[in-house]
């Protein structure tokens, strides 16, 4: 959302303290009056971790200790919704993700886990990715197609081209600021769901805010989303 930045965990200095799974966020719309509101708390205490933006808008946490940089790593990540403040677990990695780790947001929807003092990378491919079929196997999910995009957009109305009959299904526009991040911090995240305004036939059409203080200029990828929660492939653009 708008004017709301979100902490997830950490620690106190010194080697007596434990970490938190503790959830915290900072609603600054009113810059006067910042809210600061303790959430219903992560799955596994977390520090060094990573958390990312998906492109429905929850968060990827990874990585992490729940004592100190060696011990107790957390190997199991899991997706806090922050607008219904539930986590669930998924997967377990098969390296510890600790200090100095990175992980990415990809253009694809799946996210890249690198670094720490492990010097590999993985792949995760989140739940998104995958539906089951009329035998209850898991495949790979019937996802929607942006074919076409203007690579530098301005503010305002933006009309996209997606595969024929996708458009009605299309229930979120995203836009998400490409990954910077280092030492277990993105630096820049930003996110937002953006306004529909028409479908028609294959085009859709949405609104990009005119305030830069909103939404900066820069490097993005928009995400079409399923009322299923499916995303299309991150189109990387340039707004201006």
């Amino acid at each position: 959302d708008k004017d709301k930045v979100y902490i997830f965990g950490g620690k106190q200095v010194e080697n007596e303290y434990s970490s938190s799974n503790k959830v915290y966020m900072i609603d600054f719309s009113d810059s006067n009056y910042p809210e600061y509101k303790q959430l219903a708390s992560t799955a596994f205490p977390r520090a060094n971790a990573d958390a990312t933006i998906l492109p429905n808008g929850e968060i990827f946490l990874n990585g992490g200790t729940a004592f100190n940089d060696l011990k107790f790593s957390i190997f199991t990540p899991e997706i806090y919704n922050v607008k219904n403040q539930t986590s669930r677990t998924l997967s377990d990695g098969y390296f510890r993700r600790n200090y100095h780790s990175s992980t990415l947001l990809l253009p694809n929807g799946s996210i890249l886990i690198t670094g720490g003092d492990v010097w590999n990378s993985e792949i995760f491919y989140p739940p998104y990715l995958f539906e089951k079929d009329e035998n209850n196997k898991t495949v790979l999910a019937n996802r929607p197609v942006i074919t076409k995009i203007n690579k530098k957009i301005k503010r305002g109305i933006v009309d996209i081209i997606l595969d024929e009959n996708e458009v009605l299904d299309i229930e979120m526009i995203t836009i998400i600021s490409t990954g910077t991040t280092t030492h277990s911090q993105g630096s820049e995240p930003k996110f937002r769901s953006l306004e529909i305004l028409t479908k028609d036939k294959n085009k859709l059409s949405f609104k990009i805010p005119s305030n830069k203080n909103e939404l900066q200029n820069g490097t993005y990828m928009i995400f079409a989303i399923t009322s299923n929660g499916v995303p299309s492939k991150g189109e990387i653009i340039f707004l201006q």
